[in-house]
């Protein structure tokens, strides 16, 4: 009987951040789950109010440093505004486990940004 699938292996990441902004673009609380094949997800208060559920990320790695890249469409602000496209930058160490994390509306000059520390969760 074969098998009907093949577990990937991963690693979660649970970050607790310092936002300069209450109620900002940077949650701070975010999980980060990068996947041994490459891929990643990422959940926080943004994705899960306008993704219903994780954002799916493209992961780089630089020795122990991973730059974690998403983007979350169709946002509204508090004031009714939707942005169409907010892009997410994560710089985490896998290493120090040093996490720091931008957000920018597209065609926007704004950003938010936070820094802060992860642990690694085990299943």
């Amino acid at each position: 009987m074969a098998a009907a699938g093949v577990a990937q292996a991963a690693t979660l990441f649970e970050c607790d951040l310092k936002t300069r902004i209450h109620n900002g673009w940077v949650s701070p609380k975010m999980a980060f789950v990068i996947e041994d094949d490459g891929g990643a997800k990422v959940i926080d208060g943004i994705t899960l109010a306008f993704l219903d559920g994780p954002a799916e990320a493209k992961v780089t790695r630089r020795g122990d440093n991973l730059r974690i890249n998403w983007t979350v469409a169709n946002a509204k602000d508090d004031a009714g505004n939707y942005i169409p496209t907010f892009r997410y930058f994560a710089n985490l160490n896998s290493a120090t486990h040093a996490v720091s994390v931008v957000a920018k509306p597209a065609a926007y000059p704004q950003r938010w940004s936070a820094k802060g520390s992860c642990k690694i969760r085990d299943k």
